[in-house]
């Protein structure tokens, strides 16, 4: 538990902060992330409830106050196995983060209700998601932010957002890189299917147990692509299953689905046409399987631009159509 940083007992004898945009800029992106986790951790109590309000990593919270300490030849915080208190000196720097966050925050606020949101904003998506909800979604974002020029990347291969540029990628399922801030826009229910050509060759299983005689078709972005999950009478249970085809794309995985080469658990998003075409059927329904998270990405240093803020806003409210 934190104890000890409360700063109305305790004036300070300088003020740190007198800000001009040039001293902004000279304090630089890094700074400001650092500054917003200090905050962040104090306000929150630990390195741990810090990392949930921020969306990163703990490993990332100790490495932004470590290097925040380092730059500065100070220690901010007495840390121990159960507790953490701020030092002489941290009273002092957090009062001058909290004035220089908020002024930085009232200049966004400032320039974005003067003049609008303007410049690009680079976005990645997988690519069949991307072509319906995020395209859509942007659609919408350009009409109410004419001066924002959207560049919309569509791929199912994992993007690198700082090596890429992006401001906001859409992730669905298990994130590789814990250092990046999300924000949840919904769920996928991973649904059972195959093509009508498939079922009257092989038959149609009526219990999750059965998929292990029949051929299925791999999804390797599962935590266990070999063994699949469902609830049953209650209970969850992992079935067993093989077949010739596995892919880290569910649209690959698609494809021999549809020529009816094998039965397919595949998230909800990703089957909208195939159903409406009558080219996949759904199957097992009484045994639903997991839901998979979808959510927005991005860098620490994009998480107060306002562009990206709006933007998630309105792929929310899509989420939810």
């Amino acid at each position: 538990m934190l104890s000890e940083f409360s700063t109305g007992d305790y004036p300070p004898k300088r003020r740190l902060w007198r800000l001009s945009l040039a001293k902004m800029e000279a304090i630089g992106m890094d700074k400001i992330d650092g500054m917003r986790t200090f905050v962040a951790a104090v306000e929150s109590g630990s390195f741990a409830a810090a990392s949930v309000r921020l969306g990163i990593s703990g490993k990332l919270v100790s490495k932004y106050i470590a290097k925040l300490e380092a730059d500065l030849g100070m220690s901010l915080l007495h840390r121990t196995t159960r507790s953490m208190s701020l030092t002489h000196d941290g009273r002092i720097y957090l009062e001058g983060c909290r004035r220089v966050l908020n002024e930085l925050d009232l200049l966004d606020m400032t320039l974005e209700a003067s003049s609008g949101l303007k410049g690009t904003l680079r976005v990645a998506a997988p690519l069949t998601f991307g072509e319906t909800v995020v395209a859509a979604a942007a659609l919408d974002f350009m009409v109410t932010h004419p001066d924002v020029t959207v560049e919309l990347d569509l791929s199912d291969e994992y993007v690198n957002l700082a090596e890429k540029g992006f401001d906001l990628a859409v992730r669905i399922g298990t994130l590789k890189d814990s250092s990046l801030m999300t924000r949840k826009l919904g769920e996928a229910k991973l649904l059972v299917v195959a093509a009508p050509s498939y079922i009257q060759r092989h038959g149609k299983p009526e219990h999750p147990a059965e998929l292990s005689s029949h051929i299925c078709i791999r999804d390797a972005n599962n935590p266990d692509p070999n063994r699949w999950p469902f609830l049953v009478e209650g209970k969850q249970i992992h079935v067993p299953v093989t077949g010739p085809f596995i892919s880290n794309s569910p649209p690959a995985c698609l494809v021999p689905a549809r020529a009816g080469k094998g039965i397919f658990i595949c998230p909800d998003v990703f089957l909208t046409d195939d159903f409406r075409e009558e080219r996949l059927v759904q199957l097992l329904i009484p045994f639903p399987s997991r839901t998979i998270a979808i959510q927005a990405v991005q860098l620490p240093s994009a998480f107060r631009k306002p562009k990206v803020a709006s933007f998630i806003h309105v792929l929310r409210k899509h989420m939810k159509i």
